[in-house]
């Protein structure tokens, strides 16, 4: 055969194997995708038996706990009508303060909180939990695509809905409820834009939502996702239903498997779980708690009932879960069973069980069989997750925890299945340990998942460079509110102390690396657990007192001449591989003009380095490539400067660092500078002078070769030029008192000397290619931002090298750009402590990149540290990079919890009568008699009305229930109401209290009444209160009320005004804790010494009152105006009560006054509420005295000790400067506006603290929608007096953009207004 064919054969031949080759791995990748395994990296739950945590919930599971408990008393009254007795069951599983919920950690106004379904709450705050437990930060995902799939069947707030009255319901509720809620608001917060979806397979909804995540991953269509499912169970109808559905144990425990079983108990509760493909887990890093080899859903199709299990459907899902794992029976070792613990259901499932396993088993190599029910009942939708978590903890322990059982059931057959179902702790033993669980739905729905313990990761491929052990790190915690940090604080103190023996080292990685990082922080650098404890223990000290920073800008500040040293960068260069390779990269370019390595010089490796660098070339050089590699560093931690500014060679850097040169032109070029102005002929010299330069340059005169080289503060300059002129001029500035100090340089800098070289310079310069620089950079020439046209040209840095540095100028001008973080870049705090003096120093900080006594980078770690305090974010995994860590186990976030409840339920008025009066009860006539059944959260509203931290009623509560009673008798609730006394307080708890109103007629025509009170459990009964319903007459105002009108008509400008957060903060102080209902009161302006007038809200009320009490304890709120002298004061009674209409407005005004009696009581009040000029309430004679010391239990209701709290606010115009200063760009805006602001938005969101909007918070962060964005214009509007175009405040969504750009138009300066907040220089 001729060569040339064997040529053409071989070539054939070899392109026909590549083709096999690709058609392999396009095969062995498809099957990976199909296949490959998915990596369970982070686990939250919430279970009941109070398990919130993975290692809690394995000792409870490890000592066989239960966590079944009565029915809730608390979230229904189980002895109401219309439940006693309906319900089969007496207990449950259920999580404890199901209703409390951080909203605002998750962007949810606090208004609009109560109408989102518990459920998303839930979960929301476990799927934070889960991404803290995988360590993964999530801000580092957002506009990634993460997925999220939930399992739930959202019922019980569907019920409770549907009992509101149409004027309660709310806009919130079209993303409050819903399936599509669950997801769609995770994936919201998170800002994840992979698939998101809520799959409803009831009792399967779980391992339906792990199939779907488990197929999507494999698909590659998304790279991370949440798999959870929640279950809330808050509605007493639902049991009702299951009730008659005879699918609820009596005793309210699954016996699973148990000759027992009568029916399940219901559980609610979440699990979320963070997924990752396998070979993605192994690449980032993550801890691997298991794997998900495989997935399969069914259906059970036609069974001998719509919820009646089929055993042959079961198995078929159960087989294909196996076959898409591609693994046998045999290498199943435990089932983790649905197991509900039903007579019907634990059979079947048991028989299908061992129809798929009993050919690969015998009766001594037995199937371990377990159900999590029994020990916390069945969490139904959120069934299956909680059953993955539970086989997790087993994979990873190598243990079989026990199911709760008491006698096998008499309905399986025991002797002829291989199976065991533990009953104690039994070791796992098993090559590679495997189980699968089981997850049927109550209409055939099933689900099965099979798990393996996590394998063991590859060896990397290239082994991490060996770094030197940092002896010291950088801790770091933070959280959204300043009650969180305090409580995150406390956290990390237990933590700490209960775990001294874990490495410092890995936990400050984690902390940095693994968390997502919030407005208030604290950090410090840390070389033990005694110093982490110290800085724990010292921020816990100081509650209240830690003022977040806030820093928009970082300006670096790049060190001149004379701050080199041998040894200056050697420990960054040694630990951060970022600034490594920046300095070898500045050593290769600068070795041909030097002829040296400029590194041997820096850090002492050539034997004349300390003689060698000083001299100008070198210098320069060391501190071109020090301070370049400084600044990369920097920036790849993400600490970018807004503004540049050097000092001399300083400026050259920066000009690189901008990009004004190329990095190889720019050390060209500082090359080129210092050969040249070594070559200067003449001995020259420079010296600093402690004197003004005003005062220093009239004195140069006399010399011509002497210059200013450089003003470097307002008091301190540096003279330069010939030796003897120098000798001269410092002689006579000591003469005049100036204290002078020689400076060691190798030549006269910026002086008449340098001249010469001005020609040779420009013509190097000529062949430099300039570009536009990409930052600010403050020019030493004029002391003022560079423009392009002036920094890109040859002629300006030939004036560079001749002429003034104008440092202090240049200072001045940051500090005209507002707060900033001056950070040397240097080998020293040299220019740190010039700047200082030419600016007012607590406007901002000033920190260090190195300090010649460091020897293991302490102070960049304390820089970090000071930094991220300051509000700068950090990229930890760029600090960290090149150090092999461990991610270890640390507390979760400490959530800012607070109660969230739907409105008083309509229904509940329909069925009881008045929710406060209630329903006549039989007694002796003529008498008639009321009683209802009130508690802390019946109706609602009373959960908001607490003193000392206890819900108590309010004496508007007995004036309601005094007018529901004149209605009852006479059909008319506008009769005066007279000698109303206040006998004693009814504090409230979840327990039921009762209330028992008599009235008893007199022959006048009026009827005397009484009101009692008695707690369940309580013998006897209290009297609280007493008054008298008067005789009818005309409905018209006293002479006091007419005359409270006439005053209002002819009031001035007022004498003080008190906003919404103020009279907060006053009835806090006495002890009073308003919630949203009873903090009503938007504004009290006080006129004089004893009026007051307040503007109320009367959204959201309740129409079937007559004077919904949060209204009419807001009438009294005016108090805040008057009562300073910090006593707390009760209510005894109120002479008479008048209502005339019931409110409807949305906003109502009261007028008040105060009277201070010589004798009796401390004073009294009277009042008139009114609605759009028409009285709404007259209230007369309301009495209150003084306590004369605070009783452990008060006797009367506190009405305030309040001291009048005006702030600065309240001092000054909408448009004044603090301290006298000028409003800068990026400074923070003038209080009085920012405060408008604030306590608009918190009226808006009902936030209860206005001081908790930040100033950079972003108002979507805030829960601000487009509709509250309308309402928020509006109101700022009418109370600034400005017209508002909407895009003034779409386009500047912070309080501190939108009150700089208000303060400018408050100031008739539109061209201000219009960069709103920022600076576009910076």
């Amino acid at each position: 055969m001729p060569d040339e064919d064997v040529a053409t054969i071989r070539a054939e031949l070899l392109a026909a194997y590549e083709t096999i080759q690709q058609q392999q791995r396009s095969l062995e990748k498809i099957v990976l995708e199909r296949l490959e395994p998915i990596a369970v990296v982070g686990t939250g739950l919430r279970f009941p038996g109070g398990n919130d945590t993975l290692d809690g919930f394995e000792e409870f599971l490890r000592a066989g706990g239960s966590g079944i408990g009565p029915l809730p008393r608390e979230r229904w009254d189980v002895a109401d009508q219309d439940v006693e007795g309906r319900i089969g069951t007496v207990a449950g599983g259920f999580l404890d303060r199901v209703d409390e919920f951080d909203a605002q950690f998750f962007n949810i106004p606090p208004k609009s909180a109560p109408y989102v379904d518990p459920q998303q709450r839930l979960l929301l705050e476990t799927a934070w939990e889960a991404l803290e437990n995988a360590n993964i930060d999530p801000t580092a995902l957002r506009h990634g695509n993460g997925a999220v799939y939930v399992g739930a069947s959202p019922l019980d707030f569907a019920l409770g809905l549907g009992t509101l009255g149409a004027d309660q319901l709310d806009g919130a509720m079209a993303t409050g409820l819903g399936a599509y809620s669950l997801s769609g608001r995770l994936s919201y917060f998170l800002g994840w834009r992979g698939p998101s979806l809520t799959a409803d397979t009831a009792c399967a909804s779980s391992l339906t939502a792990l199939h779907l995540a488990v197929e999507g991953l494999r698909r590659h269509e998304s790279d991370i996702a949440l798999c959870g499912a929640v279950n809330a169970l808050h509605d007493p109808r639902s049991f009702i239903i299951l009730s008659k559905g005879r699918m609820l144990s009596p005793d309210g425990r699954c016996k699973s498997f148990d000759d027992a079983a009568d029916g399940y108990a219901r559980a609610e509760g979440c699990g979320v779980l963070v997924l990752k493909r396998l070979s993605d887990a192994w690449q980032d890093g993550d801890t691997v708690l298991a794997i998900v080899r495989g997935t399969a859903i069914g259906q059970d199709g036609e069974s001998a009932g719509l919820t009646a299990p089929n055993g042959v459907a079961q198995e078929a899902v159960m087989r294909t879960a196996l076959a898409n794992s591609r693994l046998e029976p045999a290498d199943i070792q435990y089932v983790e069973a649905h197991g509900t613990g039903t007579p019907l259901g634990d059979p079947i499932e048991m028989g299908s069980i061992h129809g798929v396993f009993g050919g690969s088993r015998s009766h001594d190599d037995r199937l371990t069989v377990g159900s999590l029910k029994s020990n916390i009942g069945h969490m139904e939708p959120a069934a299956g997750v909680g059953a993955v978590i539970k086989v997790i903890l087993q994979l990873r322990a190598g243990v079989f925890y026990p199911s709760l059982i008491d006698a096998p059931s008499g309905r399986i057959p025991w002797h002829d299945y291989s199976v065991t179902v533990p009953t104690e702790c039994r070791p796992w033993e098993a090559p590679v340990r495997r189980a699968t669980v089981n997850g049927f739905g109550v209409t055939g729905a099933i689900g099965v998942a099979v798990l393996e313990e996590a394998p063991q990761p590859p060896a990397p491929e290239v082994p991490p460079r060996d770094l030197p052990r940092d002896a010291g790190h950088v801790f770091t915690l933070s959280a959204k509110s300043e009650t969180a940090l305090r409580r995150q604080i406390e956290r990390y103190r237990r933590f700490v102390a209960e775990h001294p023996d874990l490495d410092l080292a890995d936990l400050c990685h984690t902390a940095n690396t693994g968390r997502a990082h919030f407005r208030h922080r604290v950090a410090g650098e840390v070389r033990t657990h005694a110093e982490l404890t110290a800085l724990l223990d010292r921020e816990a000290a100081n509650p209240g007192v830690r003022p977040r920073e806030s820093f928009r800008r970082v300006a670096f500040l790049f060190t001149g001449s004379g701050s080199q040293h041998v040894g200056m960068g050697e420990v960054l260069y040694a630990r951060y591989p970022g600034f490594r390779a920046r300095v070898d990269e500045c050593d290769a370019l600068f070795r041909p003009h030097l002829g040296r390595s400029i590194t041997d010089l820096m850090f002492g490796r050539a034997p004349d380095a300390a003689d060698v660098i000083a001299e100008t070339r070198f210098a320069h050089a060391a501190l071109f490539t020090l301070e370049y590699a400084l600044a990369s560093l920097w920036r790849s931690w993400r600490v970018e400067p807004a503004v540049l500014i050097g000092h001399s060679v300083g400026e050259v850097v920066a000009a690189t660092v901008a990009g004004v040169f190329s990095l190889a032109d720019g050390v060209a070029f500082l090359a080129t500078r210092a050969r040249l102005i070594e070559s200067v002929a003449g001995a020259g010299g420079m010296a600093a002078v402690a004197a003004p330069v005003d005062e220093v340059a009239p004195l140069l005169e006399r010399w011509p070769d002497l210059a200013v080289a450089a003003v470097n503060a307002p008091d301190q300059c540096v003279v330069s030029g010939g030796a003897d002129s120098l000798a001269a001029v410092v002689e006579v500035l000591r003469e005049r008192g100036a204290v002078v100090k020689p400076l060691r340089v190798s030549s006269a800098f910026h002086s008449p000397l340098v001249a010469g070289i001005s020609d040779e310079l420009r013509e190097f310069l000529e062949g430099v290619e300039f570009h536009e620089p990409e930052l600010t950079i403050i020019s030493n020439e004029t002391g003022a931002p560079a423009s392009a046209d002036e920094i890109t040209t040859p002629a300006y840095w030939v004036r560079h090298v001749n002429d003034t540095v104008r440092f202090a100028a240049g200072v001045a001008a940051i500090a005209e750009r507002g707060r900033h973080v001056m950070l040397e870049v240097g080998p020293a705090g040299v220019l740190t402590a010039l700047a200082r003096q030419c600016v007012p120093e607590g406007d901002h900080r000033w920190l260090a990149s190195l300090s010649p006594r460091d020897a293991d980078a302490r102070t960049i770690r304390e820089t970090l540290a000071h930094l991220y305090v300051a509000g700068v974010d950090i990229a930890w995994a760029a600090v960290h990079e090149g150090r092999q860590r461990q991610r270890v186990a640390l507390p979760t976030y400490a959530f800012d919890r607070r109660r969230y409840g739907l409105p008083r339920r309509a229904a509940d008025l329909d069925q009881v009568g008045h929710p406060l009066l209630g329903q006549a009860v039989p007694t002796e006539a003529p008498a008639r008699e009321y009683a209802s059944r009130i508690s802390a959260g019946r109706p609602a509203y009373l959960a908001d009305h607490r003193v000392g931290g206890k819900a108590f009623l309010p004496a508007a509560a007995h004036v309601e229930v005094l007018l529901a009673l004149a209605d009852e008798l006479h059909g008319d609730a506008g009769r005066p109401i007279e000698d109303v006394r206040f006998h004693e307080s009814v504090f409230l708890t979840d327990r039921p209290t009762r209330l028992r109103t008599r009235a008893t007629p007199g022959a006048d025509g009026r009827w005397r009444v009484d009101v009692h009170s008695r707690h369940d459990g309580e013998a006897g009964e209290r009297r609280c209160a007493s008054a008298v319903l008067g005789a009818p007459d005309a409905p018209a105002l006293t002479d006091t009320g007419r005359e409270l009108l006439r005053r209002l008509d002819d009031l001035g400008e007022p004498d003080q005004v008190l906003g919404a957060d103020e009279v907060r903060a006053a009835y806090a102080r006495a002890g009073l804790d308003y919630g949203p209902e009873f903090s009503r009161a938007r504004a009290v302006r006080r006129h004089g010494a004893d009026l007051a007038v307040c503007e109320l809200s009367g959204e959201g009320l309740s129409t079937a009152e007559h004077l919904p009490p949060p209204l009419m304890d807001g009438v009294t709120h005016g108090l805040a105006a008057f009562v300073d002298d910090g006593e707390s004061y009760v209510a005894t009674g109120i002479a008479r009560v008048r209502v005339f209409k019931k409110p409807r407005a949305r906003l109502l005004r009261s007028v008040l006054r105060i009277t201070r009696p010589e004798r009796g009581p401390a004073f009294t009040l009277d009042a008139v509420l009114l609605e759009d000029g028409t009285p709404v309430l007259e209230l007369s004679g309301m009495a209150f005295v003084r306590l004369s010391r605070a009783p452990s239990a008060p006797v009367a209701e506190p009405a305030a000790g309040v001291a009048a709290d005006i702030g600065a606010a309240n001092g000054n115009g909408g448009n004044g400067n603090r301290n006298g200063e000028g409003n800068g760009a990026g400074q923070a805006p003038p209080a009085p506006v920012a405060d408008v602001i604030r306590r608009t938005l918190a009226d808006l969101l009902s936030m209860d603290e206005a001081d908790g909007v930040d100033g950079d918070t972003t108002f979507l962060e805030l829960g601000v929608d487009s509709l509250v964005v309308v309402d928020l214009k509006d109101r700022l509007q009418s109370r600034l007096g400005l017209t508002l175009p909407l895009s003034a405040v779409l386009e500047r969504p912070t309080v501190d953009q939108l009150a700089t750009f208000l303060d400018h138009q408050l100031a008739g300066d539109p061209v201000g207004s219009r960069t709103g907040g920022d600076d576009d220089r910076g």
